[in-house]
């Protein structure tokens, strides 16, 4: 289990925005307390300061995140909550509640390019949703490829990476993503909730543009993730903030979900699992 704890600054107020690494952080497990979580300095991120370009390629600044750590398992069903204290701020807490794995019952890819020039694939899945609690779920279609580039002296070498699909859909459940070319949804992530089929087999289908070619060396994997709530809350927030239009008149800002209590920023809990579609 990890945590970034910083400082927060208002839209309009003056300040920056830091990593603070000296404060008391006490983990709870279902109202028990597990420890307190102490500050991992042998593993660095980043925080890109961005205040002209907006890219972070662009970035004025780039500051190094330490995070906390607490060498437990996260117990599905179980609920974690952390108390935040330092001598400088208001103390902050937030809770939550650590969902269960899916269980997917059906995976298939089937091949459209005979049918279609854009749309090459269809993927199909089936799980059972859970009917005893609310659940929150995201789906990403991966692509791992492999191959060789020439370097700047005539040298190959070889190189791998991973991006994910851009997938097309008409399933009712999905409410974020952008229409297109006669699809209710398109994008590289799908959020959404059992809303729409509470306690019953759920069927999904894709379509999206990469042709299946047993001669390639790509392989294909699906992310299935369920989410606490306010993982869900959080995300989608953040989906509708990327998926909003700009126009000359402005745009309708949409607030980022947070539920830290006497603060902001999400603490939030997810199981993601993976499956290899091809080869």
């Amino acid at each position: 289990m990890s945590l970034h704890v910083s400082n927060s600054v208002g839209a309009f107020q003056q300040g920056e925005i830091n990593s603070i690494s000296d404060a008391n952080v006490l983990l709870y497990e279902d109202n028990n307390l597990l420890g307190e979580m102490s500050v991992d300095f042998n593993n660095q991120d980043s925080i890109y300061i961005l205040e002209q370009s907006g890219y972070w390629w662009g970035a004025d600044q780039i500051e190094p995140i330490y995070y906390y750590t607490f060498d437990a398992l996260p117990q599905v069903g179980s609920t974690y909550s952390i108390e935040v204290e330092h001598s400088n701020f208001e103390s902050v807490t937030a809770e939550t509640t650590v969902p269960e794995e899916i269980d997917l019952t059906e995976l298939e890819i089937i091949d459209n390019s005979d049918l279609s020039d854009v749309y090459l694939s269809t993927l199909n899945l089936s799980f059972f949703d859970d009917p005893n609690v609310n659940n929150y779920y995201r789906i990403s279609l991966y692509v791992h490829t492999s191959g060789e580039v020439e370097d700047e002296d005539g040298e190959f070498e070889s190189v791998q990476k991973s991006y994910p699909l851009i997938l097309y859909s008409n399933d009712p459940s999905f409410s974020q993503g952008i229409p297109w070319d006669g699809y209710s949804f398109s994008g590289r992530r799908v959020f959404f909730s059992d809303d729409l089929f509470n306690g019953t087999q759920k069927e999904i289908s894709f379509d999206f543009e990469y042709k299946i070619d047993a001669e390639m060396n790509d392989s294909i994997f699906l992310q299935l993730t369920s989410f606490s709530e306010e993982a869900f809350n959080y995300y989608n927030s953040m989906e509708a903030n990327d998926d909003s239009f700009f126009s000359d008149f402005g745009t309708e800002p949409v607030p980022v979900f947070t539920n830290v209590e006497n603060g902001a920023g999400v603490f939030a809990s997810g199981k993601s699992i993976y499956f290899q579609v091809i080869p």
